[in-house]
């Protein structure tokens, strides 16, 4: 299956779809044609049933929206998805397409769905104006999973995905985490050094931003899977616990937390990891449970050896909520001071942070960015429901 013959399952169940009732609709797939979706043959039959049930059903429905057309767009290490998404952007602002609302389809990993996001969220912040309101109302985005962890799609699988599309669900908009820190040279220098390091905050998630051993797993992850298709993320888990901090060093953090604008606590403590969610009951690593209750902040202090392997499963099923090394709370912003190197990942794009970029700030922007959420969410994401 290619991006065209997806395009082409998707055309109906989209047509289909009454959240666009009698509305003009440009559907833009966005793929990664490398994706695991499209490459790995059992996945590629798997997803090829899914949505052959899918597009059959949906032609027996009645088309809601008024009409739809159709852009396939498929990435690569030469292409600027930026740029396209800057067009699309640009489209939905022209007179003539002031009635025209644009459905944006990611069909990757979670890389390709940051890219696009991070996209749309440089525009409405950096912009505004006319275009951020463009972005809330007019442009959705809808996270197939494509990739081999998918914690950011809108969906574990995809059927779940595109029951959003044929049963109860509404639009929402989702806020991001924006992520800035001191600018230096070394940023530069360890960008041309490592492709994966990329410089020059601010920086967005739209899942979990996060420093310390979760993304020394998440850098040798990805560069494991440069060299050999496959989801090497609980491989690494193993090796980190090992090898983490002879490579970094633990060093001493001042963390202060923010909720509603006040300083709600400072920690100052030796740390694995300190994350922050857009929400909680939040993934990463392909379902690894980081954030399993209502709260966004996690927290784990310096631990032994011997603790990391004994504690790494409860960190990986969600059972750690009451352990004693594992700190969380609430917050819309928090502030880290530290005293060494250490790496930052923001839904798996990973940069090197020194003292001196310090101190970081991890915190949620206003909602910025339309999806879709089922009517039956058991807990709360974090999105804003829109009532149109």
């Amino acid at each position: 299956m290619n991006a065209i013959e997806l395009s082409e399952y998707l055309k109906p169940i989209v047509s289909a779809c009454p959240l666009w009732k009698d509305k003009k609709l440009c559907m833009e797939l966005i793929a990664n044609p490398v994706a695991g979706g499209f490459t790995q043959k059992k996945l590629v039959a798997e997803h090829e049933r899914v949505l052959a049930d899918y597009s059959t059903l949906a032609k027996t429905k009645e088309q809601q929206c008024k009409s739809l057309t159709m852009n396939v767009y498929e990435t690569s290490l030469t292409s600027s998805l930026d740029e396209y998404i800057q067009k699309i952007v640009g489209r939905a602002g022209m007179p003539e397409d002031s009635e025209t609302f644009f459905l944006i389809v990611t069909a990757g990993g979670d890389g390709t769905s940051l890219e696009v996001q991070t996209a749309l969220a440089k525009i409405a912040f950096d912009i505004g104006g006319e275009y951020s309101q463009i972005i809330k109302n007019r442009i959705t985005v809808f996270r197939l999973p494509f990739g081999t962890g998918n914690d950011g799609s809108d969906g574990r699988t995809l059927r779940e995905s595109l029951d959003l599309l044929s049963t109860n669900a509404h639009f929402s908009l989702q806020k991001a985490i924006r992520v800035n820190c001191r600018t230096t040279d070394d940023q530069a220098e360890n960008g041309k050094a490592d492709r994966s390091l990329k410089v020059l905050p601010p920086w967005y998630a739209f899942n979990i931003a996060s420093i310390g051993i979760d993304a020394f797993i998440t850098h040798m992850t990805n560069k494991t899977k440069n060299i050999f298709p496959g989801n090497f993320y609980k491989i690494w888990i193993d090796l980190a616990c090992i090898f983490y901090n002879v490579i970094y060093p633990s060093g001493k953090a001042t963390i202060k937390i923010y909720k509603d604008g006040l300083l709600s606590q400072t920690l100052e403590t030796s740390i694995v990891f300190c994350l922050l969610g857009v929400s909680g009951h939040r993934t990463y690593g392909s379902g690894q449970k980081i954030i399993p209750d209502d709260r966004n902040v996690c927290i784990t202090k310096k631990m032994s050896l011997l603790k990391k392997m004994m504690l790494k499963e409860k960190f990986k099923n969600g059972t750690h909520v009451d352990n004693p090394l594992a700190f969380f709370a609430n917050a819309d912003k928090i502030s880290v001071q530290y005293d060494k190197k250490i790496l930052t990942q923001l839904d798996g794009e990973v940069h090197l942070l020194n003292p001196k970029n310090f101190p970081l700030t991890m915190e949620l922007t206003e909602p910025v960015i339309r999806i879709i959420e089922s009517d039956n969410l058991p807990y709360n994401k974090g999105a804003v429901p829109v009532y149109e």
